[in-house]
């Protein structure tokens, strides 16, 4: 009765990643040269690319489209016959 379990709760299992394509001696070779390029003072022409999707996004969040504006449109139309309605059957 010492093994027996009510809940089985299996263990997680291990992340294992292996690159693919890694070579280790080109990485060595790639820090040795940014290593003594800034020890010359040389400018890196290979700096990465780095977009500037942050400002992209926050401009594009704060123009309502036209789809938002026929929603707001259209939801005031159905508030104003909903009242319509509603006066009808209790004022009349």
């Amino acid at each position: 009765m010492a093994g027996f379990k009510f809940f089985h709760i299996p263990k997680p299992k291990g992340f294992n990643y292996k690159p693919m394509y890694y070579d280790e001696s080109k990485e060595a070779m790639r820090e040795r040269e940014e290593r003594i390029r800034k020890e010359l003072g040389l400018n890196s022409k290979d700096k990465p690319f780095v977009p500037t999707i942050k400002g992209q996004f926050h401009k594009a969040r704060k123009r309502p489209s036209e789809s938002s504006r026929q929603s707001n449109i259209r939801v005031l139309i159905i508030l104003f016959i909903l009242l319509l309605i509603v006066y009808f059957l209790f004022f009349r």
